[in-house]
């Protein structure tokens, strides 16, 4: 049965925002992207023993371009406490573990990614420090986006190959090197496609259901919902697709909601242009998310 998640609303969202302009507006240094891979031992934050394995959540974030991060700034997003999150990079660097630092995902490749040019800062970071903070978990965040990618994408052979292949090697990466999975989760946000095209809510609904089942049939236990937003001056709204999502979380039990914080008029003046959210927009929907998720995972707590 699915537990309760208690939800954060947006205007509580809203004031993440203003934090987050206080702190980090006035920032003017370069992106901060990390390209040195860790070693598989312990975070810092665990103080465990070398021979004890270290707990960690696993989390896939996938979606179109706002999970991308195509409306970014990674000068503006949360920096990652040493030890709270590690980035795992299937497709190009398999064989490593790097500490979550923005732009997320520019330096993975393979079939779900998008070209770097459309990755500037995305809402894993806000994510990973609001989830850590409900949890005391680490995360270890694995990216799957694609812009402009619909529903029947994600539902297609292969990318249903790609994300299983991407699951299936980071949870063995990890089992092979002292680490415990606890949680197996996707964050997923995608919908705009739909928006913009029109959604077929009964097609929607069964493309994501195909999507994630392979997942789910290797152990995945959720997959956590953020809803689209809105477009710049009401160009495009996106009711019927966040109404369709809302119906899918509340129908099955292999999708929660986590997040409607993005889904609001008062988020338009967070747009970078049509359809993407600039940095601060994301943070606060990572910040939302990433609380709701770790209720979720903390058993309602």
């Amino acid at each position: 049965m699915k537990r309760k998640v208690i939800h954060i609303p947006a205007a509580a969202a809203l004031c993440i925002i203003l934090i987050y302009t206080s702190v980090f507006a006035s920032q003017a240094q370069p992106p901060k992207v990390n390209t040195t891979p860790l070693t598989a031992q312990a975070p810092a934050a665990t103080a465990a023993p070398a021979s004890a394995p270290v707990t960690v959540d696993l989390i896939i974030f996938a979606g179109q371009s706002n999970m991308s991060g195509n409306g970014g700034n990674a000068a503006l997003a949360p920096v990652v406490p040493a030890g709270q999150g590690y980035e795992y990079r299937p497709a190009s660097s398999p064989n490593a573990l790097f500490p979550v630092a923005e732009p997320f995902g520019r330096y993975e490749r393979g079939y779900i990614s998008d070209s770097p040019e459309y990755q500037n800062g995305t809402l894993v970071s806000s994510f990973i420090t609001s989830y850590y903070g409900r949890t005391r978990t680490p995360v270890v965040a694995v990216a799957a986006t694609r812009g402009g990618s619909d529903s029947s994408y994600w539902a297609s052979d292969a990318t249903k190959a790609d994300l299983v292949s991407r699951f299936i090697k980071a949870k063995t990466y990890l089992e092979s090197n002292n680490f415990m999975v606890r949680h197996k989760y996707v964050v997923f946000l995608q919908g705009e496609t739909e928006g913009v095209k029109g959604i077929n809510a009964f097609d929607y609904k069964n493309n994501l259901t195909s999507a994630f089942q392979p997942l789910f049939a290797n152990g995945l236990e959720q997959v956590f919902m953020i809803t689209p937003g809105y477009a710049i001056d009401g160009t495009y709204y996106f009711d019927d697709v966040v109404k369709t999502q809302i119906d899918l979380c509340n129908s099955s039990n292999l999708f929660t909601l986590v997040s409607t914080t993005l889904h609001s008029p008062l988020m338009n003046k967070y747009l970078a242009d049509g359809v993407h959210y600039n940095q601060l927009g994301l943070n606060a929907a990572g910040a939302n998310a990433g609380a709701n998720a770790g209720t979720y995972a903390n058993g309602g707590q």
